[in-house]
């Protein structure tokens, strides 16, 4: 039992320290006041998350059947809100109810 709780232990440690440097290494990288981000970097950032968020959309609905439009139906509003209020956290909440909603009528 004691190791058990060794190896979680360092499985937790070791993710924490690769989050933490990760997320720590753009602002070691390019700190100062005076110091702008160089134009390959903005560019990067400015195509990257469009990719990111389209892989993960096609990963998600990849392996749904089309035995309910439920699914589908929230991921159209989530975009709807999405482009309506420019907001991700209030068109990902939006999207999530609707989805749950659905799924409890279809599931009663």
């Amino acid at each position: 039992m004691n190791s058990d709780f060794t190896y979680m232990l360092g499985a937790v440690a070791s993710v924490f320290a690769v989050n933490y440097t990760i997320r720590a290494l753009p602002f070691l990288l390019f700190a100062g006041r005076d110091r702008e981000l160089p134009r390959w970097v903005e560019r990067f950032g400015s195509f990257v998350s469009p990719i990111i968020i389209a892989a993960l959309i096609v990963y998600s609905y990849s392996g749904l059947a089309w035995s309910t439009a439920s699914p589908y139906i929230a991921g159209a509003l989530t975009v709807a809100v999405h482009l309506w209020r420019r907001n991700p956290l209030v068109s990902i909440v939006t999207g999530t109810a609707l989805y749950m909603v659905l799924l409890s009528l279809h599931s009663a």
